[in-house]
């Protein structure tokens, strides 16, 4: 066993400073540098004495104990009991003595006076020795090897390659630990390696089975595989953690902790982490990393999204960004980006047109030789709420039904109502002008252009467009139908063919076909009727006064008399005719429409050919035993079926949430009630799911019939579902009706692992940093002088101490050295 003061570059780099200090030395004094040579002399002794002394040292341990070679180990003891402070007040006395030698020797030659310096310093460190009463304690020691954990990440991203043809990063990991044999060789002379792969968790592994791994883990989880791997060891039995990895990792190494927390956690792990990245540069990808949007908004508001994009090792380019929902494009934006590694966000305004939950996604083109091509999309959820019924009634004249209607509508307190009406028509003759007669001008391009989207419901009532310049917006109006609103039209005499809506975008929208301006005969009809309820009207939501077929046409009969109609050519084929007049015939020979209702696009409209309602409501309240209630609920059904109101229906089919992980059980809450609004206990729903974001493809992938419970409910679990769009589909029957909810719920990917795939050497860096390791950086073999913790002590077999401080031959030293000090200032004539 050999007795060292110093390690092996350390004895080197003091050999090569006393030669060149002694060459210094010899320099300075050739150009009459005195002061200087003798400084580099001195220090030119002092680094040849600590070679020497360390010569010393080993000699008198080999001398004192002669079985030093029995012994495995040793290590430095003082036996003085100054400690530390004994130690700081010697060195103190030793620079003292240095310092007073140095000026006593003014001009002496550099090297006589450099000579006198070092012979005083030895002395003085010789006593310093005594004085401290160093030694040198050996031991013959059993150490148990202790376990090098050798950790290498077999996440998704190690899967990936920056290159077409070069290898994946899991490759690399397996090429380095091959080409590291030797290394590890000289690991398992003093301890044992263990292997582990680590993603979500850790798991033991061997060589040969790593061989075969394939990098399908989710997350990368440092700070929990490092956890996991405390917990394996017990104190020193964990000589050191080696990790391979690309640095990716799973929110953050500090998973939402501070970096001072991260620092604090790999201290309290005890041992040296050393990193190894196993990535490298030039990885290209194009990927949506983050939208921000939120979790609810109101029907009908403009709802803000915005998108980050991040492009990495791409050259600059123009990239199409696109919002769809439902598998159809909604919004595109054609943004720059220039090359590099980029962050741009794109903002898209959309409209939601119902209440409900909609599914968005946000999509860019997969690039040339993308490595990662699953973050190319991203989709989210959005629950759409009501806040208000938003309703604008716009009416050319006063009358009743206009009255009334709008009495009915601001006594609803959720209903935001917004009511213009036209109290003077161009016809009418003023002595005054126009600005003086109105109350406010008619916002027209603010109300149809600018205001239009927030509305739920569009009444136009006996209201002709031409003279207020809304012409312009009638394709506006369609649009808005078309997108999701609502629209009613009612009778009167600037109403339909009359209020020359003919051939407009609005009579695209409306559910029948107007008389042309060459078609002959009345369109309008004066008499009074009583409308009839048709075999669709008597179940539909609209005309449902009472929720059976049979006491909905009995209260209908009941209703007082309406008057007056506006005539129409013919029904669409998308419309369905509520109520008919008993008496008039279109030209087709088919009764007279009086209430039409249709689909148009992803609204609906309603046509009400009459502006005699308000009979229902004034004339029915003045007859013994009648409200006038009828009025109002016509209206409120209307008002329901026109805005697509969920609320209203009579089966609910509701997921316990919007977002699932992969495989993570789906609870479906279904709800049935009877026509009285009642848990319609042991009635049957059958409940289907389709996958896919467009409606039209989706493909089924579960289909159940469902009894509920006498509560009315029942819960449906759903299980082992792929990533994807899924919608909820049920079906029941009440009382001969078809009645039908739906829903909708996102599965997501398993984390986020390839979010961001560039590989980061920086979180390598600070995890090696922190914990005392080395960061190897991109390596392609393990040197095999890593530092690890020693292997734990078992026994202690012999010990013994050698006293340097209390040898003669350290006497005879200090005496023989201020001898010649001495006798060298002596005949140099500085005593």
């Amino acid at each position: 066993m050999n007795i060292v003061l110093f390690p092996s570059l350390v004895r080197y780099a003091l050999a090569a400073t006393c030669l060149v200090l002694m060459v210094a030395t010899v320099l300075a004094v050739r150009r009459g540098k005195g002061g200087l040579g003798a400084a580099l002399g001195v220090l030119s002794l002092l680094s040849g004495g600590a070679l020497a002394a360390e010569a010393l040292v080993a000699l008198t341990v080999r001398l004192a104990a002669p079985g030093a070679t029995e012994f495995n180990e040793y290590r430095w003891v003082m036996l003085a009991p100054w400690g530390r402070l004994g130690l700081a007040l010697g060195g103190g006395a030793v620079i003292a003595i240095v310092a007073l030698s140095w000026r006593a020797s003014r001009g002496a030659p550099a090297w006589r006076r450099a000579t006198m310096i070092g012979l005083r310093a030895g002395a003085a460190v010789g006593a310093l020795v005594v004085f401290l009463e160093p030694a040198v304690e050996l031991r013959q020691v059993a150490r148990e090897p202790n376990r090098i954990a050798v950790l290498i990440d077999d996440s998704k991203s190690m899967a990936l390659s920056e290159s077409t043809t070069g290898p994946t990063r899991i490759e690399r990991a397996r090429q380095l630990l091959t080409a590291s044999g030797g290394a590890l060789a000289a690991w398992e002379a003093n301890h044992k390696v263990d292997y582990y792969t680590f993603s979500e968790t850790i798991s033991p592994t061997s060589l040969a089975a790593l061989a075969s791994n394939q990098a399908q883990g989710k997350a990368t989880l440092f700070r929990k595989a490092l956890e996991l791997v405390r917990a394996r060891y017990e104190g020193r039995d964990l000589a050191g953690v080696v990790m391979i990895s690309d640095g990716v990792s799973t929110g953050g190494f500090t998973e939402d902790s501070g970096d001072g927390a991260m620092r604090d956690f790999l201290r309290s792990l005890e041992t040296r982490v050393h990193t190894v990245w196993a990535a490298r540069k030039g990885l290209k990808d194009i990927a949506v990393a983050k939208v921000m949007a939120d979790e609810f908004a109101f029907v009908r508001t403009v709802v803000r999204i915005d998108a980050v994009i991040r492009t990495t090792g791409l050259p600059a380019r123009q990239v199409p960004v696109t919002l769809s929902t439902d598998g159809q494009p909604l919004r595109q934006k054609m943004v720059d980006f220039p090359g590099g590694d980029h962050d741009v966000t794109v903002t898209f305004e959309v409209t939601p047109p119902r209440v409900g939950r909609y599914v968005y996604e946000v999509s860019v083109p997969i690039a040339p030789n993308e490595a990662v091509t699953s973050n190319n999309t991203r989709s989210f959820v959005i629950r759409v709420i009501r806040d208000k019924i938003r309703v604008l009634q716009v009416a050319g004249q006063p009358g009743w039904d206009v009255r009334s209607l709008r009495q009915m509508l601001k006594s609803n307190s959720n209903v935001d109502l917004i009511s213009f009406f036209i109290l003077r028509t161009q016809d009418d003759i003023s002595l005054v002008p126009n600005d003086e007669m109105s109350l406010i001008p008619f916002p027209t391009r603010e109300l149809f252009e600018h205001q239009l989207p927030s509305f739920d419901l569009i009444i136009l009532q006996d209201f002709e467009y031409l003279p207020y310049g809304i012409g312009d917006y009638l394709e506006n109006i369609r649009s808005y139908v078309e997108g999701g609103g609502g629209l009613v039209m009612l009778g009167g005499a600037a109403s339909f063919t009359s209020g020359g809506y003919y051939g407009t975008p609005v009579a695209a929208a409306l559910p029948v076909e107007l008389y042309g301006p060459f078609d002959s005969g009345p369109v309008v009809d004066t008499q009074k009727f009583s409308p009839q309820l048709t075999e669709a009207g008597q179940m539909h939501p609209v005309t449902s006064l009472r929720y059976s077929a049979d006491d909905n046409v009995a209260a209908w009969k009941t209703l007082p008399q309406l008057e007056g109609v506006n005539l129409v050519a013919s029904v669409k084929p998308e419309g369905t005719v509520l109520a008919q007049h008993p008496r008039l015939r279109t030209k087709a020979g088919k009764p007279m429409p009086v209430i039409i209702a249709a689909e148009y696009g992803k609204g609906r409209s309603l046509a009400v050919t009459t502006d005699t309602l308000w009979k229902w409501g004034f004339g029915a309240a003045a007859r013994p035993g009648d409200n006038g209630r009828q009025y109002t609920k016509f209206w409120e059904n209307a008002m329901s079926w026109l805005i697509q109101d969920p609320v209203l229906r009579n089966l609910h089919v509701d997921s316990d949430a919007v977002e699932y992980g992969p495989n993570a059980p789906v609870r479906v809450t279904v709800r049935l009630l009877g026509r009285d609004y009642q848990p319609l206990a042991g009635g049957v729903v059958s409940l289907t799911v389709r996958r896919g974001a467009d409606p039209s493809s989706a493909e089924e992938v579960s289909a159940a019939k469902l009894a509920v419970g006498e509560d009315g409910t029942v819960v449906h679990e759903l299980g082992g579902l792929a990533p994807g769009v899924y919608r909820i589909e049920g079906h029941a029957a009440i009382a001969g009706r078809q009645v039908d909810a739906n829903d909708i719920f996102l599965v997501r990917e398993g984390g986020s692992e390839l979010d961001r795939p560039v590989g980061d050497a920086a979180t390598l860096e600070s995890i090696a940093k922190a914990s005392g390791g080395q960061a190897l950086g991109a390596v392609d073999t393990l040197p095999s002088d890593l530092a690890f913790d020693p292997p734990r002590i078992v026994r202690v077999d012999r010990r013994t101490d050698v006293e340097l401080w209390s040898r003669p031959g350290l006497l005879l030293l200090i005496i023989g050295l201020l001898g010649l000090e001495w006798l060298l200032r002596q005949r140099s004539g500085y005593l």
